[in-house]
């Protein structure tokens, strides 16, 4: 159990000395923090789309990862266009919030299923060199 915590605490303590830094130095563009704003969720969405489908594609569309997969995207896709254009911050910051914990929850069970499938002609595996 302290060894998980201390994992925790740390990796806390590196992701914050490697934050602030980074937030100090591009205060003198705060200014433009709206442009970037506005550009950054198209760009994660257009990068997430071919991760969850070559997620989905790689478990073998199991029918429980690719739902957490697919309904994870479409709630972070809804959460961006129907609250920063229609309902506002609360509804896109709680809906794109559940679309991550489903991504997470996702790409976690397709790991698992990777670590745990007994199926060795899945492309998942390691290949084996024979020897004659």
């Amino acid at each position: 159990m302290w060894d998980r915590f201390g994992i925790g605490v740390s990796g806390i303590c590196a992701i914050h000395c490697l934050i602030v830094p980074v937030m100090v130095s591009i205060l003198p563009l705060w200014t433009i923090t709206g442009v970037i704003h506005d550009w950054v969720h198209p760009i994660l969405i257009l990068l997430l789309l071919p991760v969850v489908y070559f997620a989905a594609k790689r478990s073998h569309y199991d029918r429980k990862i690719t739902t957490y997969l697919i309904a994870g995207f479409l709630l972070l896709l809804i959460g961006w266009l129907a609250g920063h254009f229609w309902l506002g911050l609360l509804f896109e910051s709680i809906t794109t919030l559940a679309g991550s914990i489903l991504l997470i929850i996702g790409h976690w069970s397709n790991y698992r299923h990777h670590s745990t499938c007994s199926n060795h002609s899945h492309n998942h595996h390691p290949v084996t060199i024979k020897e004659n």
